[in-house]
């Protein structure tokens, strides 16, 4: 039984290699370390009002905290090593109140092939309503803090 329990994890670790070499498909992907400058797309999602009038305020704040870890913002994507993208995620309250709704923030950073290299988020929804420019402002920094620092010299 003893040896058939060894046979049994070196399959699974024999298998788990073999898979794992088959999802990367042989692409290299980008080191999220060799990523500098930085171009940043509109939000996008479900709006509301709240949301709509929060994403400006959170794209100001995703600009100035990336510039603050160290990123160069581009304008222009073809100029960037990638481009970062948030989201609204908006849906009804869990009380099911037809006139409340909630929402989070996503952000994500993908390289020029579209991989993505870093992904979180706010959190729990609150209400859509809660969303201002200082609440937006500190959830990106919050979010992007766990980026880190840009690590490569500057373009």
């Amino acid at each position: 039984m003893h040896h058939l329990l060894k046979a049994s994890a070196l399959l699974l670790a024999v298998l788990a290699a073999f898979l794992s070499g088959c999802a990367t498909g042989g692409t290299t992907h980008v080191s999220l370390s060799t990523i500098s400058r930085v171009y940043v797309a509109d939000t996008v999602g479900a709006s509301t009002s709240e949301t709509a009038s929060a994403s400006n305020a959170v794209h100001d704040a995703v600009v100035s905290e990336l510039r603050r870890l160290g990123y160069v913002v581009v304008t222009n994507a073809s100029e960037a090593d990638a481009v970062l993208k948030s989201s609204w995620r908006i849906k009804k309250s869990e009380d099911n109140r037809n006139d409340l709704q909630v929402a989070s923030l996503s952000v994500s950073l993908f390289d020029k092939k579209n991989h993505r290299l870093f992904d979180t988020d706010s959190g729990p929804s609150v209400p859509a309503n809660f969303w201002n420019e200082s609440r937006a402002s500190t959830e990106v920094a919050n979010m992007l803090n766990r980026l880190g620092r840009a690590t490569t010299s500057q373009k």
